[in-house]
């Protein structure tokens, strides 16, 4: 056994164990390095055709989510997160495997893994959402939709001519960023349908509920407070959707269980917000004392 074998089987082991931590960002591009070097080696022979294409796909992607199932984030934003760092690190590890490789070639295999990547991170989060038939179904897209992918951006570079292989490139950068689309687009719906019944009690306002829908308005909006609050109020909150959403998928000891989720999240939520409250009350109680301090009786001329 050569000593790059025995390399690559220790790329793979280490990726497995980091893929479990998902939630990491630095975990996740190191673990999407180790899987392209798992998965590559260190110098491919050749441009990959489109069935070899979709094997080496399918066979990183497999590799992630052997370690990722599990810990795989329902939060289209943190998934975002970690699926670009992951599909980052394997565009990286196909990248120095191709470096031989003439003309656009290289930068073509990087870009096909990483639209390959993308696409499974996307799914993963989408399925984590999802109970039931649902989740199984948006697992099995997960797992075919990279070799798909690959087979068609392969197949579609080696048909151009050399001219137009720059577009293939970009072609394949874009359906990576497109993959994320449809998860977007779902949860921005499972948010306004499963937060409106909280909004109704009391829990949200409605202006919060807005705001927490697309990542790019609960992540700059000044009323939740400082980045640490934040990130635990958005948290609660989408968590409490997802909650929501299985436990009306579910049935028997599982719709339970999904039911104590919601009440744990619908505390957390709640907390949250008393804590972000009386910080605000300390700060406003706080101004006003300093603007009453000249009027004491140690300010007072004897």
């Amino acid at each position: 056994m050569s000593a790059e074998t025995l390399l690559r089987a220790a790329a793979a082991v280490l990726a497995l164990l980091l893929a479990s931590r998902s939630s990491n960002r630095y975990a996740a591009f190191v673990t999407g390095v180790l899987a392209g070097f798992a998965v590559f080696g260190a110098r491919i022979a050749g441009m990959p055709g489109p069935a070899k294409a979709a094997l080496l796909a399918a066979c990183l992607v497999a590799l992630i989510a052997l370690g990722a199932a599990r810990t795989w984030s329902p939060i289209a934003g943190d998934g975002l997160s970690a699926g670009a760092l992951a599909a980052g690190g394997a565009a990286c590890a196909a990248t120095v495997a191709g470096r031989h490789l003439a003309g656009w070639q290289a930068l073509a295999f990087a870009a096909i893994v990483l639209a390959a990547v993308s696409a499974f991170s996307a799914e993963a989060t989408r399925a984590r959402s999802e109970a039931g038939w649902r989740e199984g179904a948006a697992w099995s897209s997960a797992l075919l939709a990279p070799p798909a992918l690959a087979v068609a951006l392969a197949g579609l570079f080696a048909g151009v001519s050399r001219r137009l292989e720059p577009l293939v490139v970009a072609a394949a950068l874009a359906a990576g960023a497109l993959a994320w689309v449809p998860v977007l687009l779902v949860e921005r719906a499972r948010v306004s349908r499963e937060l409106a019944e909280e909004v109704a009690t009391g829990l949200l306002s409605e202006e919060d509920a807005f705001a927490l829908r697309l990542p790019w308005t609960r992540g700059f909006e000044k009323r939740f407070g400082r980045p640490d609050e934040r990130r635990e109020y958005v948290k609660s909150a989408l968590l409490l959707a997802v909650a929501r959403h299985q436990q009306r998928h579910r049935s028997g000891e599982a719709e339970r269980l999904r039911h104590l989720e919601v009440l744990t999240f619908r505390t957390r939520l709640r907390r949250t917000q008393e804590a972000r409250a009386a910080r605000f009350r300390s700060r406003e109680s706080g101004e006003f004392g300093e603007t009453r301090a000249p009027e004491g009786p140690g300010t007072r001329s004897s």
